[in-house]
């Protein structure tokens, strides 16, 4: 190689042989570190705002544990379990068949989400909605369109406390556009579309089961930098209107209602041969407060007296209060 055409020249060579480390060494201290990207489960929101929602559907989870025991009538309990990414397809083969599915428009922003109620749970709040006991199914079936416009009701609570959680973010108008049984017939987005699934667990009574709602990534893009994990409190300001109907509910609610004697013992001959008409004498006197219990809870303490020709009790004060004298 001459001299005019070569690359380095004999002081920058003689430099880099001095060089402790060597050129190689050199240039790799410049080299930037590589980092391992996935596309099968492609992170397209970071964990800082996977955080942020995770508080937001907290709290979203805790307004429904008030508002779906008034609606339903029936102690309930729900609790938020998981807020991934993961793709489309993953989402929906994770899915139980068949299934309560709901395709939601939640304008101003662009695309459809999805929310799923379990069979497990779906079909008890039917039941109870229809003035059952909430009793699950046996056999595992798809609902029929009559049953899916009755839990269109059941989601319309849903989406409402949904709105109110996400004020804080950006007004919704969350509409229900689309429902299906069969997870594989819907198409909402590409199967490696990134999805944010948010997981409940759902007790309503005796019936256990999940609710998941799946939002695409892209979705949440515009309004992804208004969220602000700081910002997040689990008090919220209840407008009027919805304490108004929280105590019109509150008030149509029926109690049963007791007044119990106490009892005495009885010999199991005399008790075998007892018929209507024989009377029992009781160890309590006439003259002894009895108790008034409301769902069994010991609530007033009452005195027998007579109302149109019928037995009744006259309340005479509250329970803690004349415990307390």
């Amino acid at each position: 190689m001459t001299a005019d055409k070569a690359l380095v020249t004999e002081e920058e060579m003689s430099v880099l042989l001095k060089s402790p480390n060597g050129g190689a060494a050199a240039g790799g201290a410049n080299r930037q570190r590589v980092v391992p990207y996935d596309f099968r489960h492609p992170n397209r929101i970071s964990k800082e705002k996977i955080r942020s929602l995770y508080l937001l559907h907290d709290m979203f989870s805790h307004s429904l544990s008030t508002s779906v025991p008034i609606f339903l009538r029936a102690i309930s309990d729900i609790t938020l379990i998981s807020v991934e990414q993961q793709a489309y397809v993953e989402y929906i083969y994770g899915l139980p068949d068949p299934t309560a599915i709901f395709t939601i428009a939640m304008r101003p922003l662009q695309g459809l989400a999805i929310l799923e109620l379990g069979p497990s749970i779906a079909f008890p709040v039917i039941d109870r909605m229809l003035g059952g006991a909430g009793k699950p199914l046996q056999e595992t079936r798809a609902l029929t369109e009559i049953e899916q416009k009755i839990l269109e009701g059941f989601l319309k609570l849903i989406t409402d406390d949904l709105k109110e959680s996400w004020k804080q973010i950006i007004e919704l108008d969350i509409q229900i556009v689309g429902r299906e049984t069969r997870p594989q017939l819907l198409q909402i987005v590409s199967p490696n579309e990134v999805m944010i699934t948010i997981v409940f667990h759902l007790q309503i009574a005796d019936a256990v089961g999940t609710m998941s709602l799946s939002i695409p990534a892209t979705m949440l893009e515009p309004v992804m930098d208004e969220f602000n994990q700081s910002s997040y409190t689990r008090s919220r300001n209840v407008i009027p209107e919805q304490t108004k109907s929280l105590i019109e509910n509150l008030l149509s609610a029926e109690f049963d209602v007791t007044a119990e004697l106490h009892g005495t013992s009885i010999m199991m001959n005399d008790l075998i041969d007892l018929v209507p008409g024989d009377i029992l004498r009781c160890s309590q006197s006439v003259t002894q407060p009895v108790e008034v219990r409301v769902s069994g809870l010991l609530k007033f303490y009452g005195n027998l007296v007579s109302s149109n020709k019928s037995l009744a009790v006259q309340l005479c004060g509250s329970a803690s209060a004349l415990e307390n004298q």
